[in-house]
C-alpha cells in the first residue's frame, strides 16, 4: 500500500460518523501531567498531610511507586474507605488545575492551538451531533469544541452555577422553525444545530457535591470535588452521580457506534472496557491514533487486527492496517500533522 492509498484509507474512514474516545495521551500531549508526575506529586505532597496510620498506609503505596508500579496498581492497596481518599483527589486536582490553567492561558492568550480543534470539523461534516467520551477531567475537550465555535453538551444547564440536569441541557440545540406546506399550512419543523455531547465517567474538575446535589462551576469553593482518580473507583460510594449517568451514557453510545475513533487512550478504563472490547469485536471500523501502545493496547490491537492504529516511530510513524504495517514519513501521530497531512 503506498502513501496515496494509505491516505485515502484513513479520509475514507471519516466518513462513518464515528464516535470518539480521548484518553489522557491527548492531555499529556497538550501540557497536562501524565501517570508518573501524578504519582511524583503525590508522593512529594500526602506525607506533609498526614500522620499516625495514614503514614504507614502512604508508606506501602509510596513504596509500591518507588519499585516502579504503576499508579492505578498502587493504589489498589488502599483500605477500604481510607481517609488518604479525599487528600489524593485534592493533591491529584491540585496538579491537574496547575497544568490546565497554563494550558487554557496560552489557548486565550493567541499563543497556542488545541490540536483537537482543528480535527472537529472533519468529524462533524456528516453529523449534527458529535459524541466524544473521555476518562480525562480536565477540561481541553470543552475548550477545544468552543474554540472551534461548536456547542458543548455535558448534563448541566446555565454557565455559573451549573445544574445537574441532562435532558434539559440538550434542549438548547433544538430550533422549531414554521414554513408553509405545499398545502399552504403552517408547520413547524424541529431542527438541531451541530453540537458536542461529551460524557465524563470519571468525573470532571468542576464537578462538586453541594448540599447533597451536584453542581457544575469553574470558580474556587468549599465543596466535595467529583473526580475518580486513578484506582480509587471502588471507593466512591455515597456519590453514584452523575458518574453513572456518565459511564452509562459513554456504554450504550459505544454499543451503538458505527465506528470508533479513539486517540491517546491505552485500553486500562475498566468502567467502559467491557462494552468497548465487544463492539470491537464486532469488527465496526476502528481507529487508533496515539504516540505508543500501552500492553493492554498491544494486545486489543493483535487480537483484533480489524483495528487501524498509527503509533510513533522516532520522527515518523508506523500505520497499521488489516494487520499489516506501513512507514510514514510524516508524525500523523499527532493529530495536528494527521490533519494537516492526511485530512486536508
Amino acid at each position: 500500500m503506498d502513501i496515496d492509498a494509505i491516505k485515502l484509507y484513513l479520509q475514507q474512514f471519516f466518513s462513518n460518523s464515528p464516535t470518539v474516545l480521548i484518553g489522557s495521551g491527548l492531555s499529556l500531549g497538550e501540557g497536562i501531567s501524565g501517570m508518573g508526575a501524578l504519582a511524583n506529586h503525590l508522593n512529594l505532597t500526602i506525607p506533609k498531610l498526614i500522620g499516625g496510620e495514614l503514614v504507614e498506609e502512604w508508606e506501602i503505596i509510596s513504596t509500591k511507586l518507588r519499585d516502579g508500579m504503576g499508579l492505578e496498581d498502587a493504589m489498589a492497596f488502599l483500605k477500604d474507605e481510607s481517609k488518604l481518599i479525599p487528600l489524593i483527589v485534592s493533591n491529584t486536582a491540585e496538579l491537574i488545575l496547575k497544568d490546565e490553567s497554563s494550558v487554557i492561558c496560552s489557548v486565550i492568550n493567541g499563543e497556542k492551538k488545541l490540536a483537537l480543534t482543528s480535527l472537529l470539523s472533519h468529524l462533524t461534516f456528516n453529523q449534527d451531533e458529535l459524541v466524544i467520551i473521555t476518562p480525562n477531567y480536565d477540561r481541553l475537550i470543552e475548550l477545544a469544541c468552543e474554540y472551534a465555535e461548536f456547542e458543548v453538551a455535558t448534563g448541566f444547564i446555565n454557565s455559573y452555577y451549573c445544574s445537574n440536569s441532562p435532558d434539559l441541557d440538550l434542549h438548547k440545540f433544538r430550533t422549531i422553525e414554521t414554513r408553509r406546506s405545499k398545502s399552504g399550512k403552517p408547520e413547524a419543523i424541529i431542527r438541531t444545530k451541530k453540537h458536542v455531547r461529551i460524557f465524563k465517567p470519571h468525573g470532571s474538575l468542576d464537578w462538586f457535591k453541594a448540599d447533597n446535589k451536584v453542581i457544575r462551576t469553574s470558580f474556587n469553593n468549599n465543596h466535595e470535588r467529583l473526580i475518580i482518580t486513578p484506582g480509587t473507583s471502588k471507593f466512591r460510594a455515597g456519590y453514584q452521580q452523575p458518574f453513572d449517568w456518565h459511564r452509562e451514557k459513554a456504554n450504550h453510545h459505544i454499543k451503538r457506534a458505527n465506528s470508533l475513533l479513539i486517540i491517546g487512550y491505552g485500553f486500562n478504563d475498566e468502567q467502559l472496557e467491557v462494552h468497548l472490547k465487544s463492539k470491537i469485536r464486532d469488527k465496526i471500523p476502528v481507529l487508533l491514533i496515539t504516540y505508543g501502545l500501552t500492553p493492554n493496547a498491544q494486545k486489543t490491537c493483535d487480537e483484533n487486527p480489524c483495528i487501524t492504529y498509527i503509533i510513533a516511530e522516532k520522527e515518523n510513524s508506523i500505520v497499521c492496517i488489516n494487520g499489516e504495517k506501513y512507514k510514514f514519513e510524516k508524525k500523523i501521530w499527532s493529530l495536528n500533522e494527521f490533519v494537516n497531512e492526511v485530512l486536508i
